[in-house]
């Protein structure tokens, strides 16, 4: 009876412990619903309550959403709430925080029991069976462990730093979407204006080849610049059908909805330009998110030496036990030791402080790179200004002499076929400004890219994005 009552007691303590030990966290399904990603990506528009929630969180008012008008500001917000790449962002940091979170538990505990079966009976009656519990209980050093969290708060802080990241790309793609929008149409608009003046002259070459004045030469140049311009006008109509459909996926909206928006597009006056080099050397520095990425890097890489270095020590594995054989109670204790290979120790230490020069290496590499893509972009946006300087006074100069050719034809000094060729001179010179125009739009996109700040007026700092539910996208 005795022998009964310690076995079931032993068997009960074993299973008490198991069950102590273990997890009881339920399994949570996650369903997935192919289908209803088009209803909802139909669904989406600038009258989304948790779009006005989000704006009204920067600065708007819910009086004030949805705007007349959505300018580079209101299509950003727009786009940090509806476009996936920031929840894929977002998801991505969250396994990096949970593998962090796992990092930085404990080692498990080891438990094995031992029933045995004696084949010698002995006089007592204490039965053929004995039973045994064993534990081991790692005694990890606190270098290694910290190495280990040191590394994982680095690479879940470079997780961090890539939401930003994709925040501040998804306000790229939409400020690239809209400068190219704006300047297809603008375009269009000009070569209109030059088409709607080229075939007013070529009616009227038209009548003086007729009247014998000029030769059916100049009507055939006429024809091939009205045609030339038609073929321009079509292939700028088939840019902007483009480039509109390129902002809709950047904002992550149905092309409709953006079709039916009043857009407001960035005047060039508006974009700020700091003149001094250091200043922009210091901005890219600071907020590029590259270089900070890479420096939580070599953070990382720091402490994988660090790891490699406690690993030298050797690890403890305590294994106390106790058995009841046959009547008899029996206690252990073993310590175990893990001594490492010198030389493999040796080997990964090497190669840990290896993988960090590399990262110190790349971290420097960036920097550099950054510092020479925003020396480049400051000077292109330096000439970009000049030549629209330049544009613009021969477009003055060329405006008063349009001037004085109708001030000329009013008092019939000048013909019609004159005042039509002034105005094509002048839509000429208009068209190279608008060229000149655009060249500064996209080169102070260019320098935006470089230092990684908002220039246009829009923002000092891209804000943040919703931590919108990963389960579903945003409804309205």
């Amino acid at each position: 009876m005795p022998s009964r009552w310690v076995q079931h007691s032993g068997l009960g303590l074993v299973v008490t412990i198991a069950v102590a030990a273990c997890s009881n966290l339920p399994y949570s399904p996650r369903p997935l619903d192919p289908a209803a990603t088009a209803p909802d990506y139909a669904q989406r528009s600038g009258n989304a309550e948790g779009l006005k929630s989000f704006a009204v969180a920067n600065s708007y008012s819910g009086s004030a959403w949805p705007p007349a008008e959505w300018g580079l500001r209101e299509l950003t917000l727009t786009a940090l709430y509806f476009h996936p790449d920031m929840r894929i962002a977002r998801a991505r940091a969250a396994v990096t925080r949970a593998e962090l979170a796992s990092a930085t538990q404990p080692q498990a505990l080891l438990a094995r029991v031992k029933p045995e079966y004696h084949s010698r009976t002995l006089p007592e009656d204490s039965g053929p069976w004995s039973l045994g519990l064993e534990l081991e209980i790692p005694l990890v050093a606190q270098g290694k462990r910290a190495a280990r969290v040191e590394r994982g708060e680095f690479l879940a802080d470079a997780a961090d730093t890539d939401i930003a990241l994709a925040g501040w790309q998804v306000r790229a793609r939409v400020r690239d979407r809209l400068l190219d929008l704006q300047a297809s149409r603008s375009s269009v608009e000009l070569i209109e204006a030059q088409l709607a003046a080229r075939r007013e002259m070529l009616a009227l070459v038209a009548r003086r080849v007729e009247a014998g004045l000029l030769s059916a030469r100049d009507l055939g140049a006429e024809r091939i610049a009205v045609a030339q311009l038609e073929a321009a006008r079509d292939e700028g109509a088939s840019r902007q059908q483009r480039a509109l459909g390129e902002l809709a996926s950047a904002l992550g909206l149905p092309l409709q909805v953006v079709r039916d928006m009043k857009l407001g597009f960035p005047d060039v006056e508006t974009g700020r330009f700091a003149a001094s080099d250091s200043e922009l050397r210091g901005l890219a520095l600071r907020n590029r998110l590259d270089v900070h990425r890479k420096l939580l890097e070599f953070g990382a890489a720091d402490a994988e030496v660090k790891l490699a270095v406690a690993s030298q020590n050797p690890d403890i594995l305590l294994g106390p036990g106790y058995a009841w054989d046959q009547g008899d109670n029996v206690w252990s204790l073993a310590v175990g030791l893990s001594v490492p290979s010198a030389a493999r120790a040796t080997a990964a230490l090497r190669e840990a402080e290896a993988r960090r020069e590399l990262a110190a290496q790349v971290f420097m590499a960036v920097q550099t790179a950054a510092i020479a893509e925003t020396e480049r972009a400051a000077v292109q946006v330096r000439l970009a200004r000049d030549r629209m300087a330049a544009a613009l006074q021969q477009a003055r100069i060329q405006q008063e002499q349009e001037t004085r050719v109708a001030r000329q034809f009013d008092a019939g000094a000048a013909d019609r076929l004159q005042r039509v060729a002034a105005q094509l001179e002048t839509l000429a010179t208009r068209a190279a400004l608008h060229a000149a125009q655009t060249e500064v739009r996209q080169s102070l996109a260019q320098l935006e890219e470089a230092v990684q700040r908002p220039l246009f007026g829009d923002f000092e700092s891209v804000p943040g994005a919703p931590a919108a539910p990963l389960q579903e996208g945003p409804r309205q």
